[in-house]
């Protein structure tokens, strides 16, 4: 027998993004039904950070005992077994699936439908037997691999990470394709787990981040083994016995045959809009996904779009971040414009990456004339005492000393810019940075030094230059 529901918002996809709009939508007292056709938590869990980051865990506590020595502590010859490994991953996912489940969120007042759902006319889906016919629609429908066109990757077993973390034998030598975040993160952590691994891409590594901190990372991680082959052409991929091989071309034309046990693709998602039927909605959408403007309304005003659904980078800070900006809107008949600049983005490779805000060149152009600070982690102390003082905080700041953008690399980077992140959603002035006080030791200091730099040695403002000589001359 079908059902029909009346929320006044049905939230389709059931990953970070539409998980965080049904909890803020239900905590007003608002009704709300989730709809998921597959597993709640979405990619984000099931094969996304979650386990990623599960297993960059594994392989840091592996590092962490082989650097042991500098510290003058030595043990017994370190072991890593896989198997053990993956139940590490398992359990870690198993333990936040319960804080995403269904259960917890018909508990919390939310009504979940595990369904696929599709629209049958602008005001109306159908998720199996189920019709809803809701005052708002919020698609937080998330992306899918799509591998780009590389020649001969169709005709090879290639693992995404929807299948890494459910390997049926150990790899000897991980090729990733894919010199991006979730490629460099991958393989260094397969490295530090004792695994041979090679990056190949034909862009340039790390092409989203500012180059000269990118730079940093690229070099750390070819400094622990991982080699990285990028830029150079892909002329062709293919099977071999045990495995596949790759041959790629260098700038001068020379060719290279790499061979791998595993290929990982770590490159191309696509928008996992698929059977919604969008067209009969009045839903707009194209290569980059669903169509959206600055409220993050679609073409079809009762409709709104938040994460991977949308062009923008795929993260799950992001679309938590959306969620609440379009709950808010809704619940309150006020546009509330997110601030895509506020949201940070981090590569937890290590040295970590971490990024807010605009980027030096995007900064120039936007406002011609900026400051651009630099405070370095061989100045903390906490940072010498964990022999961890790789890396560097950079600050673009506009002429008057609004923080415009700031990217970190080094250890706790991705802890460090959340800092940096309230500034940029609150506009705050570089000022604002200097005026907190942080425990002794500790890395958040860095935030204070380098906002201390800003006027620079001989660079105080001339109204403050002449208070402190007229204070001078009263004694």
């Amino acid at each position: 027998m079908s059902e029909e529901l009346t929320p006044d918002i049905c939230v389709i996809g059931g990953g970070p993004g539409g998980v965080a709009a049904a909890l803020a939508a239900v905590s007003e007292g608002v009704p709300v039904v989730l709809v998921e056709k597959a597993r709640m938590g979405g990619a984000n869990l099931a094969y996304g950070a979650v386990p990623t980051q599960a297993l960059i865990a594994a392989a840091a506590v592996n590092e962490s005992l082989r650097r042991g020595p500098a510290f003058g502590v030595t043990g017994a010859p370190l072991q890593v077994n896989l198997n053990k490994v993956r139940d590490h991953v398992s359990a870690v996912v198993a333990a936040i699936a319960r804080n995403v489940s269904a259960e917890r969120l018909t508990a919390l007042g939310v009504t979940v439908v595990n369904a696929a759902a599709r629209f049958t006319d602008p005001n109306t889906i159908v998720a199996g037997d189920v019709t809803i016919r809701a005052r708002r629609f919020v698609l937080a429908v998330g992306s899918v691999p799509a591998p780009p066109p590389f020649p001969g990757l169709d005709a090879v077993e290639t693992m995404t990470a929807d299948s890494l973390f459910d390997l049926g034998r150990k790899p000897s030598h991980l090729v990733v394709l894919g010199a991006t975040r979730a490629g460099f993160e991958l393989a260094q952590a397969h490295s530090r787990l004792g695994i041979d691994a090679t990056i190949i891409d034909s862009a340039t590594p790390l092409a989203e981040d500012d180059p000269e901190l990118a730079a940093i990372v690229v070099d750390r991680v070819r400094a622990e083994g991982v080699r990285v082959r990028a830029p150079v052409g892909i002329n062709s991929i293919g099977r071999r016995r045990g495995g596949i091989r790759l041959l790629v071309a260098d700038e001068e034309g020379t060719e290279t045959a790499i061979d791998g046990s595993h290929l990982f693709v770590a490159v191309g998602r696509a928008p996992d809009i698929g059977g919604l039927d969008l067209d009969l909605a009045g839903i707009s959408h194209d290569a980059g996904g669903i169509v959206v403007d600055r409220w993050l309304r679609t073409t079809n005003r009762r409709v709104y779009a938040v994460g991977d659904a949308i062009a923008g980078p795929a993260r799950a800070a992001r679309a938590e971040h959306e969620a609440g900006a379009v709950v808010r809107s809704i619940l309150f008949r006020i546009p509330f414009p997110y601030r895509p600049a506020a949201v940070p983005l981090v590569t937890s490779t290590d040295p970590a990456l971490a990024t807010v805000g605009l980027a030096e060149t995007e900064a120039r152009r936007r406002y011609g004339e900026v400051r651009v600070l630099r405070f370095p982690f061989v100045e903390n102390d906490l940072a010498q005492a964990e022999r961890m003082p790789e890396g560097v905080v950079k600050v673009v700041a506009s002429r008057n000393g609004r923080v415009l953008g700031v990217a970190i690399v080094g250890h706790d980077a991705g802890e460090l810019i959340a800092l940096w992140s309230l500034a940029i959603a609150n506009r705050l002035p570089i000022a604002a940075m200097q005026s907190f006080a942080t425990p002794y030791p500790a890395r958040a200091d860095l935030a204070r030094r380098v906002a201390a730099t800003f006027p620079g040695p001989g660079l105080t403002l001339p109204w403050r230059r002449r208070i402190i000589d007229l204070l001078k001359k009263l004694g």
